[in-house]
This record gives structure tokens, C-alpha cells and sequence, in this order.
């Protein structure tokens, strides 16, 4: 083989290799919006816990949650609801941070502060 045949053949591999990021019409008519993120509580004491609600409306949406200290357990079936709960030493300014994710892959992010006494 030459070395052209060998550059198209590898060009060609590499394009068939590649995702593609297709948008379904689901997804383009129903974009993500994050409408709020918010706590219950946005003050607690150490060892305290607050609820966290997050409201949105796209297409299929998933939910992934996280904090900077502090422990995140899920409410019953609703992926859009958690409890967090202040470990005793997480004293100060702490983020919960939600990022929606859609059917194709588009995402968004918010934090809500809670202070911990």
C-alpha cells in the first residue's frame, strides 16, 4: 500500500470512529430550563439536615447531585428532591451543586449556599 492509500484509509477510520453529537427533535423542542434550585432551609446547625428541590423542565432529565462537605441522600423516588445533611465538623459556607442532564447529553448546573452554624 501506498502512503496515500494508508492516509485515506486511516482519515477514514478516524471519521467513522468519531460520535456524533445529534440533537433529536425531542431535545431541541424541549431544551433544558433550570428554573430554580433552593433549600428549605439555607441556614442550619451542624448535624442538621434541610431539603433541597430543584425544578426544571426538558426532555428525560437525570440529576446528579454533590456538595462540598456534608452528605446528599435521595427522597423516596423523586430525583429531583435531596437531603442534606451538615456532618459535624462542615462549619461554614457549603455548596450543593445539581447538574441536569438531558436525553442528548446537554447539561446545566446550579449551587445553593447553605450556611452551617
Amino acid at each position: 500500500m501506498s502512503f496515500k492509500q494508508l492516509s485515506l484509509l486511516f482519515c477514514l477510520l478516524i471519521s467513522l470512529s468519531c460520535e456524533r453529537d445529534e440533537q433529536t427533535p425531542e431535545c431541541i423542542a424541549n431544551p433544558i430550563n433550570f428554573i430554580s434550585l433552593t433549600a428549605e432551609n439555607d441556614t442550619i446547625e451542624a448535624g442538621m439536615s434541610t431539603r433541597i428541590i430543584a425544578l426544571a423542565e426538558g426532555y428525560k432529565l437525570t440529576y446528579e447531585w454533590s456538595a462540598t462537605r456534608g452528605y446528599i441522600t435521595p427522597i423516596e423516588d423523586k430525583t429531583n428532591e435531596v437531603n442534606y445533611a451538615a456532618s459535624p465538623c462542615a462549619i461554614g459556607d457549603i455548596f450543593v451543586t445539581c447538574k441536569i442532564t438531558d436525553d442528548c447529553n446537554n447539561s446545566i448546573s446550579k449551587d445553593v449556599k447553605i450556611i452551617v452554624l
